[in-house]
């Protein structure tokens, strides 16, 4: 479970049911909808290590949750993460790191905040992640994740996004966020034949930045959204999926006066998920706003995800 994916452990019970292995891809920010297979289970105890690449054609910030008005903005987004999946009540857990680097370059259609494109790096905020099962994701050692056969699951993960980002309240792009953000999230899944159809929904709960340009107060309503993934088992080291995301709310407030931005928006995407031998593998994602309602984000994304797990 805890955002892990199965065909890696398909693929190794082929390896060797010493190497189990498998693939995790949770979103890393606000921008970025989980990917296909995210939430299967995994063996107990395993140490897991990601590298993601995220190319960003958006108009908002870093944070994809607060768009700006006339906003053209390409970020090169880094994240490294860590995980460590085990055993609580019987069901599989894990806990997660995730540490975001960007590098990105800005311009606004009117220069309304400035004229030409500014560039701007830093550190983004730190997301520690707690997820768990609920059911069809049995705590299991290697050995026996070997011969268990995967089922319907139902899982949950609580994120925790914090401050610690680069900010500066006199700068209107920025990489860090500078607030708290919970997100509580829930994930079902059900195999059917060589398919999988996966369901999660979650919302973003944000605290208020009280340094936004400048000194303003930025308050912003709950963030809610439900995504889906259909994906096929190519082979034991393959599979391909459709996805799909709908998101609604994160209406925002500036010194108490509402800014009549509620969002809306649907994105559709592929992906395709790898393993190259029994301890790593990868992801290739490819998702674009379809829809959206005005103000809402606009966002395109192609993400490269590397892991290695032991």
């Amino acid at each position: 479970m805890d955002s892990l994916s199965t065909e890696a452990a398909m693929t190794l019970r082929n390896f060797s049911p010493l190497l189990l292995s498998l693939s995790i891809g949770l979103c890393a920010q606000p921008s970025l909808a989980d990917n296909a297979r995210d939430w299967q289970n995994t063996p107990i105890d395993l140490n897991m290590v990601f590298g993601y690449y995220n190319r960003i054609d958006t108009n908002t910030p870093i944070d994809t949750s607060l768009p700006l008005d006339g906003l053209s903005l390409n970020a090169d987004l880094y994240i490294l993460r860590y995980a460590r999946s085990f055993g609580l009540d019987g069901r599989n857990s894990a806990i997660q790191i995730l540490q975001p680097y960007a590098d990105v370059e800005a311009s606004f259609d009117d220069a309304r905040f400035f004229a030409g494109t500014q560039h701007n790096g830093g550190m983004g905020d730190t997301q520690v992640v707690f997820a768990h099962n609920f059911f069809g994701g049995p705590a299991l050692t290697a050995e026996q994740f070997a011969s268990w056969k995967p089922e319907t699951f139902l899982s949950g993960a609580l994120w925790l996004t914090t401050p610690t980002g680069d900010y500066d309240k006199n700068r209107v792009i920025n990489i860090g966020a500078n607030r708290w953000v919970i997100k509580p999230e829930i994930a079902f899944g059900t195999p059917i034949g060589p398919t999988w159809l996966e369901v999660n929904g979650y919302v973003s709960l944000f605290a208020d930045n009280e340094e936004y340009q400048g000194d303003s107060r930025l308050e912003q309503k709950p963030l809610y959204a439900i995504e889906g993934h259909y994906s096929y088992t190519v082979n034991r080291a393959l599979w391909v999926s459709l996805d799909s995301t709908y998101s609604t709310g994160g209406e925002t407030r500036v010194d108490g006066v509402s800014q009549d931005n509620k969002q809306e928006n649907v994105l559709l995407g592929a992906s395709l998920g790898f393993m190259l031998s029994p301890q790593f593998g990868g992801l290739l994602a490819y998702s674009d706003t379809v829809s959206e309602r005005t103000g809402s984000p606009d966002v395109n994304t192609w993400t490269l995800r590397l892991q290695y797990v032991w």
